[in-house]
This record gives C-alpha cells, structure tokens and sequence, in this order.
C-alpha cells in the first residue's frame, strides 16, 4: 500500500537508474569517496549509523520506513544527522525526544528532504548553480533548489566543482534556510544520500509560519 502511495507521488518525475557496490569510509567530510557505491538501501544504511540515530527515531515515529527502503526509484535522501534533528526538536518544540514533536510536522520535514530523481556530484550530475527540484513534499512548500559547491581556490576557468552538496543556497529560494552537507555521494542501491547537520525549510519571507 505505502509502495504505491511513494509511485504516486513521484508520478512522472524522471529518475535515474541505480547501479555499482562497495563500502563507504566516512569520519568527517570528504568530496571524493574512494568508493561510494553499497549494497544496501538507505534505510539499512541509516541504520548503520550511530550518528543517524534520531532520523531512525523520526522514520519509525512517523512510518516512513518504506520510503527509505523502496527499490522502485532512484531518490535523493538528504539524512539528518543528530545535530540537525536536535536543532529541528528545540526549534519546535524544544523537547529531548523527537516522537514528544507533532507526528505531522515531523513527516513533513522528512518528506523535505527526499528529492525525486538522483542529484550528486559525481559525472557532474548537479552544477554549480542552483536548480529546483522537487522534494516528496507537496506544493509551494515543497520547493527546494540544490548545487554542488565550487572550489574556492578556483578563480580562473570553468569552475571545479569539491562535491559538497549545498541545499537552499542564499537568496535561491526565497527565504529558505542554507545548508551545506558534511557528508556527500554515497550511492545506496535506491538513490543517493547526503547528511547534514542542520536541516531546511521553504520559507517566502523572514515572518512565514510554516505549517512544520
């Protein structure tokens, strides 16, 4: 049932196909892994780690699970790591336990940070500047806009894209937020996975209240 619920919502989104194995080695931000290809979902993967402890919480608070283990399409998850997770819970509602925040409001922030379609910045899949796309969550509030960042020590020619995946880049999106991924291009066998450690959200103005 929930399989079919994620094929509608991602209705005639183009996505690409996923394909390659491996391990992923990560300690702190790298722009080129070695490897970034896995034998597994992002659910299992999200699972692997420690510092992804709170997105698991949130997953099964809401059940979503299926959303990160379907192998149906190609997404692009956008994890929170537990920084982020801990600046959503004080910014909401400032509890110690993300399933005391509105069941509603956390699936809404999770639905944010899934994108239809695979956006890396391998085979120069994402360019420098930022393009919308579309996230799983519906309407204007779904709107978000990615791009690889650019190596500052490039100044002259085509611009030498580092791998860091920058969500919301000032002024692209109206008022959203920045966010910039300390972890990046790691390639599941159902989409690819950026981690952050703060998340975002659309905003029109600096006064919007949003519904999550």
């Amino acid at each position: 049932m929930k399989a079919n619920i994620i094929s509608a919502i991602l209705g005639a989104a183009v996505l690409s196909s996923c394909a390659g194995f491996g391990l992923q080695k990560d300690y702190k931000y790298e722009s080129r892994p070695l490897d970034p290809y896995m034998d597994m979902t992002a659910w299992e993967y999200m699972q692997s780690r420690e510092d992804l402890s709170e997105m698991v919480e949130a997953v099964e608070y809401t059940g979503m699970e299926d959303y990160y283990s379907q192998t149906d399409s190609c997404l692009t998850y956008l994890f929170l790591n537990n920084v982020a997770m801990a600046n959503f819970r004080n910014a909401h509602a400032q509890v110690d336990k993300i399933s005391y925040c509105d069941a509603d409001e956390v699936k809404r922030l999770l639905l944010y940070h899934i994108v239809a379609g695979e956006y890396h910045s391998l085979d120069k899949k994402l360019p420098v500047q930022p393009i919308y796309v579309k996230t799983l969550l519906d309407g204007e509030w779904g709107l978000m806009t990615l791009k690889v960042n650019k190596s500052s020590s490039n100044s002259i020619g085509s611009p030498i894209a580092n791998g860091n995946i920058v969500a919301n880049e000032t002024s692209s999106n109206f008022r959203a937020k920045r966010i910039s991924s300390v972890t990046s291009n790691v390639m599941p066998v159902n989409g690819v996975i950026h981690i952050f450690n703060d998340y975002s959200m659309f905003r029109k103005t600096d006064t919007d209240v949003t519904p999550y």
